[in-house]
């Protein structure tokens, strides 16, 4: 069966490609901008299907990308015709529209014995490389998470019922005035909500995030964690652009908060879900991507943030994401309900490119 995947899967196979074909990626700065003597030599890729690794190496004196399996050689392509599907995915990915199919890069992918593009979805690494390290000399094996800006910019952190935050609402209110919140529906209306709220002498105090492993992800990361995003993106919604250093900023100024200890903590958050940390999912503080970052740029270009490069992915993810709205109809926030004998007012947090 053809695979129909979406931009961002069809994005891992042509890093995939690309990155084969070429031999290397180079690093990026702070700016995604490519840093022309920094590169990271490909070796080889690793797939996993049907509990069986394939190791996908390159042999520069054949000009041969060489399939091994159980350290046997199962066959051998050249490069070029790496380089050429490669073209033709990202050619199809910038036209591609929501879920499609590329029918002329399948006889090419079961020639290579791929059935199955997308890793597995419980994990961080979309891709898995061997490197030669020139800092160590060694030549690891490590996974790497992929983000695609081609055709629209991605999600870091996607909307769930899992990343919902909840805030208690704070001073008298009627049955009659609850009615009448809950029935804004302005275009801008969780602002609006919140803003009559405040105009009625009603403060929204930071409960819990709904999801307790959710909460105790982020608590891996500071105990506090949990109430500063909770706060942060409900800030957000009086932010033009709702970047997230102008909320950091915005929410410094409202509540009198030390602003390079926020804007530490909330690069912590940034790289850990980048490389490792799920919503859903206990996280022990490990990162799953443990090679680093693979940005597939609109253009084609490949870029990487090495986990060496740390502090070059915390800039780049700091002042390159924002906080945004979810439909409230899908996750049913921006509403305010009653719950444990309490009013309560709920916001599910998003965070993207």
């Amino acid at each position: 069966m053809p695979n129909k995947v979406n931009k961002g899967e069809w994005a891992e196979l042509y890093v995939f490609l690309k990155a084969l074909s070429e031999g290397k990626i180079y690093a990026a700065d702070a700016d995604l901008n490519k840093i022309p003597d920094l590169f990271y030599m490909i070796l080889s890729a690793i797939k996993i299907e049907n509990n069986v690794q394939k190791e996908y190496s390159r042999d520069e004196e054949s000009g041969n990308i060489v399939l091994i399996e159980d350290n046997h050689e199962v066959l051998a392509v050249s490069i070029s015709e790496f380089t050429k599907y490669a073209e033709h995915v990202i050619d199809s990915i910038q036209k591609g529209k929501g879920t499609f199919e590329i029918p002329l890069v399948e006889p090419f992918l079961k020639k290579i014995n791929i059935t199955k593009i997308k890793q597995s979805s419980d994990s961080k690494k979309d891709i898995v490389f061997k490197i030669h390290d020139d800092f160590t000399g060694a030549e690891p094996t490590i996974g790497f998470s992929v983000k695609s800006y081609v055709g629209s910019k991605p999600t870091l952190l996607n909307a769930s019922g899992a990343t919902k935050v909840t805030f208690d609402i704070e001073g008298k209110i009627s049955q009659e005035f609850i009615k009448e919140i809950n029935s804004i529906d302005s275009r801008d209306k969780i602002k609006d909500r919140i803003q009559k709220l405040d105009e009625n002498g009603n403060s929204l105090i930071f409960r819990k995030a709904t999801n307790s492993i959710f909460e105790r992800n982020l608590q891996m990361i500071d105990y506090r964690l949990p109430e500063i995003l909770g706060k942060l993106f409900m800030f957000s919604y009086f932010v033009k652009g709702k970047s997230i250093p102008k909320v950091v900023e915005y929410f410094c100024e409202k509540e009198v908060e030390d602003i390079k200890l926020i804007e530490y903590k909330i690069k912590d958050l940034l790289v850990a879900v980048a490389l490792g940390m799920e919503p859903n999912s206990p996280w022990d503080g490990m990162e799953d991507a443990n090679g680093g970052y693979i940005v597939v740029k609109d253009n084609g270009e490949i870029l990487c943030y090495h986990i060496y490069d740390r502090n070059k992915l915390r800039e780049y993810l700091y002042r390159n994401t924002k906080f945004d709205s979810p439909s409230s109809s899908r996750t049913g926030a921006g509403l305010i309900i009653e719950s444990d004998g309490t009013l309560q007012f709920g916001l599910t947090i998003q965070i993207r490119f």
